[in-house]
Order: C-alpha cells, then structure tokens, then sequence
C-alpha cells in the first residue's frame, strides 16, 4: 500500500443500477395495488405484496436514509392503515408485512455493507458487546430451563428483531442533516396523527373509520387516532414532542418560532386526550426532569404550551357531528385529569390494578430464576400467551389475566425482560441503550444550536420509551420499538463512536474512493 493511500473503508454510495422514477412509483403504488387486488384474490395479494416489498427494498439501497424513516413507520403504516382495507383473513399478513420488510431492508443493506467495507465500523461500538452479551445469557437460560426451540427463538426475535435498526443508519451514514430530516418527518408524521386524534374528539371518535377507547379509570373516550391504541399515539407523542420544545429553547426566528409552537401544542393537546398514564410519566422523566438539568428554557417552553394544551382539551367543543342520542361509551366527554387518575390510584391501593398484581405475581418467579430468569418466551410477552408456557400454571399467573378483556402481555417490558432474562440480562439489554445515552451526554457538552436541539431531543426520546415501557410493551410491539431503534441508531451516529464515512457532527472526514482519496462534504 502506497504511503498515500487511505486506510478508511469505502463510503457509502447509492446503488443507481435501477432508474429512479420506475422503481420509486413501484415502491409508492404497488403497495396500494396489492390493497386492491386482496380484495378479489389472496393469490395476487401475496404476489403484488412481494413485489412490494422488493420495491422497497431495492429503493433502500438507492435512497437509504429517507426509506429506512419508511421502514421504521412501516409498523404503523400495515397495522392501523393497511390492515383494515384488506379482509379479515388476510389481515395478519398485512400486520407482518413490516417485518418481512425490515428483514429484506436489513439482508440487503447488510451485504452491500460487507462489499464496501463499512460492516465492521457499524458494528464497532460498546454496546454490540452488551447485545451479544444479553444473547449469550439468554442462550444459557434456554439451556437451563430446557426451553423448547421454537419457543426460545420467538422470544428472542420479538424482542430483538427491531434493534438491528441500531445498526442500518450506521451502515450507511446519516450527515446532520439528513438526521434533522429524519427527525422532522417523524414529528410532522405524528402531528397528523395527533390532528386527527383532537378532530375525534371535536367532531366524531369515529370519523374516518377511526374507534376511540373506553377508558378502564373513569374515562369515556380514550383518543388513539389512526393508531386505535391510546397508548401507542401517546407514547410515540412523548417521544416526539421533546425535539419542538428543546427547539424552542433555542429562540429561534419569529416564523420558525410560530411552526414549533403550534406543533408542540398540537402534539401536546393529543397527548393529553390518549389519558396514557404511561406515557405523561415517560414524558415527565424523560424531559421535564432532563430539560430541569440540562435546559431550563425548555422546561419554560414545556409549561407554557401545557398549560395551553390543558385549556384547549378541557375547554374545546365536543362531538360536533354525534347524535344526541349516541351512548356515553360515543362522546368524548369533557377532559378531567384528576378523577381518573385518583380512579387509578385507587385501583392500585385495593389492589385491582392489573399491572400491579402482575409484579407481585413475579416476585416468587423471581426469587427461584434470579439471574438468567425463565427463558425467553417463557413471561410476560405475547410469545408466552400464543404458545403458551408452564410458568403461567406453576406460578398462578394465569389466573391474573383477565377474562373479560382481550390482554395477551403484562404490559411491563421490563417485568417481561426480568423474568425471561433474570437479573444480568436486564442488565445487559439496558447497556445497549445506557452505552449510547452515554456517548451522546458527551457529544452534548460541546453541541450547539441545531447540533444542542437534535442530541437533547435523541436523549429525551431514549428516556421517554425506556420509562413508558415499564407500563406497556412498547419495545416488543414493534409500532413503537421501529422508530426507537432508528432513533437510537442515528444518536449513535454522533460523537466518538461514530463510522468514519459518516458526518453526523458536520466535520469533514477523510474518505477513500476507487480513484483517489477526496474529502466528504457535510450535507
């Protein structure tokens, strides 16, 4: 090797082999075909929805970093979208199509990766070592508990199969700008979601085919948008909302100040109408305690549109296109924060709170599998509830599940993970996400301007999903795990541990083509 030859993988470059405009109306219009053609025939549906899927895929190696925002709403999109268009008996093929997606996506990316030698750096980082560690253990507590095969492998692919999105944006670098991109169609994504959830309780729960929630605390309508799930809408909010405030506590311009304000109120006035406990104290842990150390004019801003955000949900017409004579489970009634929430409390202390009885369920399991736990889909998850498990009958818990209510999980990740997993891989799993919230803390010492928003904002999100999990499954139910991990993956991309070709910091780094080496310009 000359003396003047670079030593750096080469970078990242779009595969072009494909025309651009064919392969992106394909990846745009077949999915809608497939829609079509599933009502006629389950045959054309299968085959128009692989070719589908192809599409995508071929557009990922094309444009990645926009198409790897597509994979991570690719959740959201075939479960809440797609899924009510098709027959029911098709309907579940619909739910997986995202992770057939990811999984190609993933398969693709990975081999080009390998090609261009930018493998290696994308998976150099401290917390591959914990991944593979959380691995290892489980691997040991299959062994120990004699767990079935098939049912060790589900447990760990429901819980595993989103992180690989740590990596893809490492694989092909994301600039600083292309992250802010990312970021702001997330956010925009989610601020129609949320104007659709304020329109269901102005005019009608069930506008657009979309169905409210009776609240199990007191409420009447719990508002889940085109996500039907109040808890999902509130978490993917939470998560969300912390880069319009940290954004304000910039001062920015007048103009831009207005955008960021309107869309913080209108993400924070959804939010309140999911009445999604676990996602405010994911919201209140994850930024408001973050913003009380790190960024007090933020917390300002944060109170300010709350307080604005209360009055617009307590005091906003209500059911403008609801018959008088609709039942009291179809109006959204007014907004009352303190009766529901004492509602719930009080279920906690009688000790009828579902959650609350699963945890003291899993104290004696606990105690007998402290350190690598059951085995995975042996707790908890819906792995457990589908293919069933003897921990259930040994401990009692199957007669804490409800007989009246469809509930499959014990909507606690981390109870789920502390059982099937035990104290050390608990421990593993929470260093894959604490060794990148590590190196983001200090790449934010010397952040400024939109550098200071984006890291500020990637911390919040990180704490806001690893708190609102503790009250749902969030990160085994991939609606919500998707966007974490590709915010996690990009975090990643800033700071020391980020590959060489990648210029997330806007630092230009040296990069070797096939001709000679150039410098990288930031984007």
């Amino acid at each position: 090797m000359s003396a003047g030859q670079s030593t750096a993988p080469l970078a990242w470059r779009p595969v072009r082999a494909v025309p651009a405009v064919p392969l992106l109306v394909a990846a745009g219009v077949l999915p809608l075909i497939a829609v079509v053609a599933g009502q006629i025939s389950i045959a054309a549906f299968a085959v128009i929805g692989a070719a589908a899927i192809v599409a995508l895929t071929v557009a990922t190696l094309r444009w990645p970093q926009p198409m790897l925002v597509v994979v991570a709403l690719s959740p959201i999109i075939d479960r809440f979208l797609l899924a009510p268009l098709v027959p029911a008996n098709l309907s579940l093929v619909t739910r997986f199509s995202s992770e057939g997606l990811l999984g190609l996506v993933s398969l693709a990316l990975l081999v080009v990766s390998i090609r261009r030698g930018t493998f290696i750096a994308a998976i150099r980082h401290p917390s591959t070592v914990a991944l593979v560690a959380f691995v290892a253990l489980s691997l040991i507590s299959v062994l120990v508990n004699r767990v079935p095969v098939t049912v060790a492998a589900a447990g760990l692919l429901f819980t595993l199969d989103a992180a690989v999105l740590l990596y893809l944006p490492r694989m092909v670098g994301f600039s600083h700008r292309q992250v802010i991109i990312a970021v702001s169609v997330l956010v925009a994504a989610l601020g129609v979601a949320a104007l659709l959830a304020i329109g269901q309780a102005l005019l009608a729960p069930t506008i657009l085919g979309m169905q409210g929630v009776v609240g199990r605390s007191g409420e009447s309508v719990r508002i889940g948008s085109v996500m039907r799930d109040p808890n999902v809408l509130g978490t993917l909010l939470a998560m969300l909302l912390p880069f319009a405030l940290f954004a304000l506590g910039r001062r920015p311009p007048r103009r831009v100040l207005l955008i960021l304000g309107v869309s913080a109120l209108v993400l924070m006035s959804a939010l309140l109408l999911t009445y999604s406990r676990g996602s405010w104290l994911g919201f209140l842990a994850g930024f408001v305690l973050l913003a009380l150390v790190i960024d007090r004019r933020a917390l300002v801003a944060a109170i300010v549109i709350g307080v604005v955000a209360l009055a617009v949900v307590t005091w906003m017409p209500r059911n403008l296109l609801v018959s008088r004579s609709a039942g009291p489970t179809q109006q959204v009634q007014a907004f009352d924060l303190m009766t529901t929430t004492e509602n719930r409390i009080r279920a906690v202390n009688q000790g009828k709170d579902l959650r609350s009885m699963f945890v003291a369920n899993a104290i004696p399991i606990l105690r007998d599998h402290p350190l690598v736990g059951v085995g995975p889909g042996r707790y908890g998850g819906a792995v457990a509830w589908d293919l069933g498990t003897p921990i259930y009958a040994q401990y009692g818990t199957n007669k804490i599940f409800p007989t009246w209510y469809d509930q499959r999980t014990v909507d606690n990740f981390w109870l789920h993970l502390l059982i099937e997993a035990g104290v050390l891989g608990v421990l593993a799993f929470m260093a894959v996400i604490g060794l990148v919230l590590l190196q983001l803390f200090a790449a934010l010492r010397a952040a400024t301007g939109s550098r200071y928003v984006v890291l500020a904002g990637l911390i919040s999100a990180v704490l806001v999903l690893c708190v609102s999990t503790g009250t749902t499954m969030m990160l085994e139910g991939n609606t919500v795990a998707f966007v974490f991990w590709l915010l996690l993956g990009m975090a990643s991309l800033y700071g020391r541990w980020a590959p060489a070709w990648t210029d997330a910091l806007g630092n230009p780094e040296p990069v070797r083509t096939a001709a000679r080496r150039v410098s990288a310009t930031p984007s």
